[in-house]
């Protein structure tokens, strides 16, 4: 059997489970495309959880990673959610523990703690504020002038939020490997070779790449750009750049390099989602005080936005 034909046998395998057991299944852009034809959502991190918020549904697969699975978790507390991959996690996550956060917030116990809404919940419950890649600068700039930050756990973003606003911010040194991996000369040489297009990369990557790009968005901002204009780089992980692709086939876009691939997200497929149907074994948990604590990181950023 060629592998198109078990891929179709598994779509209507997953289309049937989803349906008798009520469940919802929500994407993340940078999961393979065949696993996002499936799903009933596919956005980023925020916009998943926000989404199944209105869903109407009892059961949430969540394809993406653990952080963003508790995201789901927070936002639908009750509602029965679920990972598609029991190991699909976030290494910049996890590159700074709780414990390291806490001592730092006992030498600086007056500071704002923003946190970026990718990391896990644990990290999320004992900061103050939650910010996007979208809306990073807007939090920052909300804040007293005089206001102490610590922002955490992507430096690579804080670094860039540090230049456009001109404020100072306390960082822990950790980033995401898929976006800081690419450096200012492979990003130069891919404009070069492209001269006629607009380079667009995503603020994980590093501060010198942020400086020469066209414009530094997040996912959703990236594919509202490429769905009105042709000529694009896309500086961000491959998944983005294989969903446009396939969405806007004669449209002109390109990855800013194949080596930009999350290899948690590319553990889920369409195996691994069936499975996850059938077996309902990963389960997201978060216990309420933790959650409640995240919640109000997250409301305070609302508020902030209103």
């Amino acid at each position: 059997m060629s592998q198109e034909m078990l891929n179709d046998q598994l779509k209507e395998v997953i289309t049937d489970l989803k349906k008798k057991k009520n469940y919802y299944i929500i994407t993340h852009n940078y999961v393979a495309t065949d696993v996002q034809e499936i799903s009933d959502y596919v956005g980023d991190s925020l916009q998943m959880a926000l989404n199944a918020t209105r869903c109407g549904k009892d059961r949430i697969l969540v394809c993406s990673i653990r952080i963003m699975g508790e995201s789901a978790k927070l936002l639908n507390p009750d509602k029965k959610v679920f990972m598609a991959h029991p190991t699909a996690d976030c290494q910049l996550a996890n590159l700074k523990n709780v414990e390291e956060l806490k001592a730092l917030k006992q030498r600086h116990p007056q500071a704002e703690v923003v946190c970026y809404v990718n990391a896990s919940a644990a990290l999320r419950a004992e900061s103050t504020l939650t910010c996007t890649s979208a809306n990073c600068l807007q939090i920052i700039d909300a804040l007293p002038k005089d206001a102490e930050i610590i922002f955490i756990p992507d430096s690579n973003i804080g670094k860039w939020v540090e230049y456009k606003t001109g404020r100072k911010l306390l960082m822990f040194d950790s980033y995401c490997y898929v976006h800081h991996q690419i450096s200012l000369e492979e990003a130069l040489a891919t404009k070069a070779q492209y001269p006629e297009y607009k380079l667009l990369v995503h603020p994980e990557c590093g501060l010198e790449v942020c400086k020469i790009a066209d414009k530094v968005c997040s996912t959703s901002q990236m594919i509202a750009f490429a769905s009105e204009n042709d000529n694009v780089i896309l500086g961000t992980e491959t998944g983005l750049y294989e969903q446009l692709h396939k969405r806007y086939p004669a449209k002109k876009l390109v990855p800013l390099s194949s080596r930009m691939v999350c290899e948690d997200m590319k553990k889920i497929n369409l195996e691994r989602v069936a499975a996850a149907l059938m077996q309902e074994k990963y389960e997201v948990t978060l216990a309420a005080d933790m959650a409640e604590r995240t919640l109000h990181s997250l409301r305070r950023m609302w508020d902030i936005l209103k």
